[in-house]
């Protein structure tokens, strides 16, 4: 059976773009999103990456068009590199894909949004939907929602209803196909870090250093219970925060205990496998705490302080969960007497609760988004306009071998220069886009030759 071909827009995206790849039925093609990011940026200027209202401004209208323009082209080489029949995003309230629904259907392609967000807090609930109403309603063609509060956000924010749909979250079907392990010998316990003014939900009334008392009280007790030998400690830094600096600060605040009794998991780390290794995991406003009770592990919510009493009720209100399911850590205190009990492993009972938020985890949300996306391709067969480009394929990708062939070869030469200039990150990155290419231009070649 011909697997469907899959565009996919790599956007903070991986874990639900692994579960998607790794379905037998989808063979899926991602492409970064500073493809179309920097492009824009230079047409649109940099004032529409600061809010959703920028990229709408009258003013811009010239601009929009321009843009428009050269991702209809943008969208045409992405189908002569590699031909797709959907293209996926994890969002498409980006400015840089405002108008790519548009440019995808004159080929006859469907836009579909694989949506990657999933807690939806008080505070966004009641104000950012209206916000998205107004500024950036729902364009593409269908959006898969984790839960039925995700697609109520969805509705609230003007979306038809007939385009959004309940799945599940592709990545959190690990979590049901989870076997039990063993405690580790010295307790692991996972901090979630997060950014110093994320989650205030108004603007107007954080500061940048909201939660930096917080915050620094939650680590000094994990490093007094790692000091001690009580526990060994992990940090998963967020991805907006600045991982660098991040260890930076740590390494410079735990001394002589960096790297051993505590330290920061490597960025690219799956924060799933870091929960499932783990024996507790202790967070604020993520997501993740709601995956780590999926996974039944120990759960420490660390909220307390002037701040957190200020927006609680606008907040991810996790102090509300059954006690079963997880503890709340009300003091520095509190969260140094959590770390000795650790007594709450979350059983069954609990995933009505998480599961109010991340939809359901049985382990069959890829293969229903899959479907989804199988059906809408086929509710869309190709026109004239792709047609004309299968038929450049073969010859597009002749130049795009010989292109890549000779880029691969530069690269390579680069790379023993590269580590005296410290470029290393980046002549692999163009030498891993040259191979890539390489990798598409052989697949269509021989594509051709073994269909025509």
């Amino acid at each position: 059976m011909e697997r469907l071909q899959v565009l996919a827009l790599d956007h903070y995206f991986d874990q639900d773009l692994r579960a998607l790849e790794a379905h037998p039925r989808l063979n899926v093609r991602r492409f970064p999103y500073q493809r179309l990011r920097g492009p824009a940026l230079r047409m649109l200027g940099g004032a529409v990456a600061t809010s959703l209202d920028a990229y709408n401004r009258p003013d811009l209208e010239y601009a929009r068009r321009q843009y428009a323009r050269w991702l209809f082209g943008e969208v045409r080489r992405l189908y002569l590199e590699q031909a797709f029949d959907v293209i996926v995003l994890p969002s498409d309230t980006f400015f840089y894909v405002r108008s790519l629904p548009s440019v995808a259907h004159t080929l006859g392609i469907p836009v579909v949004v694989v949506q990657k967000e999933t807690t939806v807090s008080v505070g966004t609930m009641q104000v950012h939907s209206a916000h998205m109403r107004a500024a950036a309603p729902f364009i593409s063609d269908l959006m898969t929602v984790c839960s039925e509060r995700h697609r109520e956000f969805w509705l609230r924010a003007g979306a038809d209803a007939s385009r959004v749909e309940v799945t599940g979250q592709p990545r959190f079907d690990v979590y049901a196909a989870q076997t039990s392990t063993s405690p580790n010998p010295r307790p692991q316990v996972l901090l979630l870090s997060y950014m110093l003014d994320a989650y205030a939900p108004s603007p107007g009334d954080r500061r940048p250093s909201t939660w930096k008392q917080l915050r620094d009280e939650t680590e000094a007790v994990l490093m007094t219970a790692a000091r001690s030998g009580a526990c060994q400690v992990i940090v998963k830094c967020h991805p907006q925060q600045n991982q660098e600096a991040e260890s930076a600060r740590l390494a410079r605040e735990a001394g002589v205990l960096w790297r051993h009794g505590f330290s920061v998991a490597d960025f690219g780390s799956d924060t799933r496998e870091l929960i499932i290794a783990s024996d507790a995991v202790v967070g604020f406003q993520t997501t993740a705490l709601y995956e780590a009770v999926a996974a039944r592990k120990s759960v420490i919510y660390a909220a307390w302080g002037d701040e957190y009493e200020r927006f609680r009720g606008r907040l991810i209100p996790f102090e509300e969960a059954p006690n079963e399911c997880l503890h709340q850590a009300s003091s520095a205190e509190s969260l140094a007497a959590l770390l000795r009990d650790r007594s709450v492993n979350p059983g069954p009972a609990c995933a009505a609760w998480y599961e109010g938020a991340l939809g359901r985890v049985d382990g069959h949300a890829t293969a229903r988004v899959a479907a989804r996306l199988e059906a809408i391709a086929a509710a869309w067969p190709a026109g004239a306009a792709r047609h004309a480009l299968d038929l450049r394929r073969r010859r597009f990708a002749g130049a795009l071998l010989a292109r890549s062939m000779a880029a691969e070869a530069v690269w390579a030469i680069a790379a023993p220069v590269a580590e005296l200039t410290g470029q290393q990150r980046r002549v692999a990155r163009r030498r891993d886009q040259a191979r890539q290419g390489r990798s598409m231009a052989t697949s269509t070649l021989r594509r051709r030759k073994h269909t025509s």
